[in-house]
């Protein structure tokens, strides 16, 4: 019983910052119908059609997507590793923190859980410029040249 009261507390958070219901399915594995019914709910429409990206490399095709990536996976790496044990938890702590830190970002909670699969399984690293020691995303570019999001220089 507790366990499903967890699932379900965990799934409403999620849909409260907006995460697709493919990935609130995924984590909680709650039917995707009811968690439909419950977006529709909470956000007054249905929930947004179509897939997610599949990888960061997607995420990051201009300029400014880079950087909001950027800013959300050092987030992320700071929540992870408060939060080792509860990887979900650490992407919600993160997302929330991104936001906070820059409320017009573009970057939504299903992008952020992208980002997030990506760095736990090592596709994509956070590093530190060597020029200018600003935070930067590595293997995250689909023209594959690493340059520094602030002052760019080749890494």
């Amino acid at each position: 019983m507790l366990k499903k009261y967890q699932q379900q507390t965990l799934a409403i958070e999620l849909l409260k910052r907006h995460a697709r219901v493919k990935i609130v399915h995924q984590v909680t594995g709650i039917p995707i119908k009811p968690l439909r019914q419950t977006y529709r709910q909470l956000h007054g429409r249905s929930p947004s059609p179509g897939s997610i990206k599949f990888s960061t490399r997607g995420l990051t095709g201009s300029r400014r997507k880079y950087k909001d990536v950027t800013l959300f996976a050092v987030c992320y790496r700071v929540a992870a590793s408060k939060l080792a044990d509860d990887q979900i938890q650490a992407v919600i702590t993160a997302f929330d923190a991104y936001k906070h830190s820059y409320p017009f970002g573009n970057l939504d909670f299903s992008a952020a859980w992208v980002v997030s699969e990506d760095i736990k399984d090592k596709k994509v690293q956070v590093s530190i410029c060597p020029h200018c020691r600003a935070w930067v995303l590595l293997n995250a570019r689909e023209d594959l040249v690493e340059r520094c999001g602030v002052c760019n220089n080749y890494l």
